[in-house]
C-alpha cells in the first residue's frame, strides 16, 4: 500500500480544537505521524495542505443507502401514507441489482460529501456489502427485521436466514471495513418474542443492534397501549438494551427511556432532516445529553431527506437546537462535529476510528476553504462554503477533486435510474 503525507496543513480534531501547519503522514491504513516539523521518514506521496483543513471523516450513523432510487418519490405525504404508499409498494419489487447500483449512488455521494462509514438498515445486504467492498467506504450493515404475522418466529422469518449466512462470511471483512449489525425494524413492526431473539443472535455473535425507535408520537402512544411500557421499555425488557445499541430517531422520549438508554450506554442517531421532512418532530438532544446519552448523527434515508449530505444535517441538529431552546450557546459547533464523527464511530464499535490521532485509521477529508477571521470549523458547519477536495477511507483516497477512483459515477447513474424505472413499471 502506498504512503502519502499531508503537508503544512490544518488538522481539525473530533473536539472542534483546531493545530494549524502540521504535517501528517498515512502508511498501511494508518495515521503514523502528526508534528509541526516535517518528519524524517519519506512518504510516496505529498500533498500540499497550504490553506487547507484536514478532518477525520463523518459517520452517518443511520440510513437506508439503497433508497437513493426513491428520491424525491414520495413528497410532502403523511409518514403512515408515504409509507404505505409509496415506500413500502416499491421496496416489494426490490431486486438485489437494484440495491447493489443503488448503494453505490449512495456511497458515492456520501464519499463526495465528506463520509467515510455509515450503518445501514435494509435488504439483499449482500448487494450492499458488494458496493462497500467495491467503493473502499465502510459501513455496519443490519439486515432489516420485520414479521407482520403471528404464527412465525424469529427463525422462520427470511431475515434470520441471510442473517445466519452474512454473518460467518462478511462480519469483520475487507479488513474490517464491514461488519454486520442485527437491526430489528421497530417494536411495532416486530413482537417482544422477535425482539428477544433477535438479541439473543447478536449476543451470540459479539454483533451490534440497530433499531428505530420512538420516531412519531403515534408510534410511541400505540406501543404503550400495547405493552404498558414505551418502545424503549420494551427493548429492555427484550434485552435489546443490554447489547451494543444504535437507537434511530428517539423524537418522543420520556425521562425514563433517557435513563435507560443511558444505563445501557445505547446511542441515540438524531435525524433531523427526515423528522422535519416527515413532520415527525424534533429530537431533545439537550436532554439526552443532560442524561448522559450518547449522540450520534444518521441522514436517514434518500427517500426522507432527500440528501446523505451529513454537513446539511450537522448544521440543521445545530441551528433547531438553538431556536428551540432559544439559546445560542446550545449545542455549540465543537459538541455537534464530534456527534458526526466520533461519537458516530464509536456507535458502530470502531474504537480506532473517527480522530485525527497517530494510531489511528486513516479516514481522512480534507477540505479547500475560505476562512478569513473565524474558525475553520465554523466556515464547514455553519457556512457551508468549505469544499471537499480530497477523502480517504483506511489511507487509500477514493475521491479526489471531484474524481471517484474506485467508482464509474456515469454508469452508477446510469444503472440506477434504469433500475428504478423498471421497479416502477413493474405491474
Amino acid at each position: 500500500m502506498t504512503s502519502l503525507i499531508f503537508n503544512r496543513v490544518t488538522v481539525l480534531g473530533s473536539d472542534g480544537v483546531c493545530r494549524p501547519d502540521c504535517y501528517v503522514g498515512v502508511r498501511d491504513r494508518h495515521i503514523v505521524y502528526i508534528g509541526d516539523i516535517p518528519p524524517v521518514e519519506r512518504f510516496d506521496e505529498e500533498i500540499d495542505g497550504f490553506g487547507k483543513v484536514l478532518t477525520t471523516g463523518f459517520v452517518n450513523a443511520h440510513t437506508h443507502i439503497a433508497k437513493t432510487l426513491m428520491r424525491g418519490y414520495g413528497e410532502d405525504m403523511l409518514l403512515n401514507d408515504w409509507l404505505f404508499h409509496r415506500i413500502f409498494p416499491f421496496e416489494d419489487k426490490l431486486t438485489s441489482e437494484a440495491v447493489y447500483w443503488g448503494s453505490l449512488l449512495g456511497i458515492a455521494e456520501m464519499l463526495k460529501t465528506g463520509t467515510t462509514s455509515f450503518s445501514d438498515m435494509y435488504f439483499f445486504c449482500e448487494s450492499t456489502v458488494r458496493a462497500v467492498a467495491q467503493s473502499g467506504i465502510k459501513a455496519n450493515i443490519g439486515r432489516g427485521i420485520s414479521c407482520f404475522d403471528e404464527s412465525l418466529r424469529f427463525s422462520d422469518l427470511p431475515a434470520y436466514r441471510e442473517l445466519c449466512e452474512l454473518i460467518p462470511i462478511y462480519h469483520g471483512a475487507n479488513d474490517g471495513r464491514v461488519c454486520i449489525d442485527v437491526a430489528p425494524h421497530a417494536e411495532y413492526t416486530t413482537r417482544p418474542d422477535i425482539l428477544y431473539d433477535a438479541a439473543q443472535l447478536a449476543a451470540k455473535h459479539n454483533l451490534h443492534m440497530q433499531v428505530h425507535v420512538s420516531e412519531t408520537e403515534e408510534e410511541h402512544l400505540a406501543c404503550v397501549g400495547r405493552h404498558g411500557k414505551t418502545p424503549t421499555g420494551v427493548l429492555a425488557e427484550t434485552g435489546v438494551l443490554a447489547q451494543p445499541l444504535t437507537v434511530a430517531h428517539g423524537v418522543y422520549l420520556t425521562d425514563g427511556d433517557r435513563e435507560l438508554l443511558a444505563e445501557h450506554r445505547a446511542t441515540v442517531a438524531h435525524c433531523p432532516k427526515s423528522n422535519l421532512k416527515l413532520g415527525s418532530g424534533v429530537a431533545d438532544i439537550p436532554a439526552l445529553q443532560r442524561a448522559g446519552v450518547a449522540v450520534a448523527i444518521g441522514t436517514d434515508s434518500a427517500a426522507s431527506n432527500n440528501a446523505l449530505n451529513m454537513v446539511e444535517e450537522l448544521r440543521m441538529a445545530a441551528l433547531l437546537q438553538k431556536g428551540l431552546q432559544r439559546d445560542p450557546t446550545v449545542l455549540p459547533a465543537e459538541t455537534v462535529w464530534q456527534t458526526g464523527t466520533r461519537v458516530g464511530a464509536l456507535s458502530q464499535g470502531r474504537k480506532d476510528c473517527g480522530e485525527v490521532a497517530v494510531g489511528y485509521r486513516a479516514d481522512l477529508v480534507l477540505w479547500d476553504t475560505e476562512v478569513l477571521l473565524g474558525s475553520p470549523l465554523s466556515e464547514i458547519l455553519y457556512s457551508g462554503t468549505a469544499k471537499v477536495v480530497l477523502t480517504m477511507v483506511d489511507g487509500k483516497v477514493l475521491y479526489r477533486n471531484g474524481v471517484f477512483t474506485t467508482l464509474d459515477i456515469e454508469k452508477i447513474y446510469h444503472e440506477a435510474k434504469r433500475c428504478a424505472i423498471e421497479i416502477e413499471n413493474r405491474k
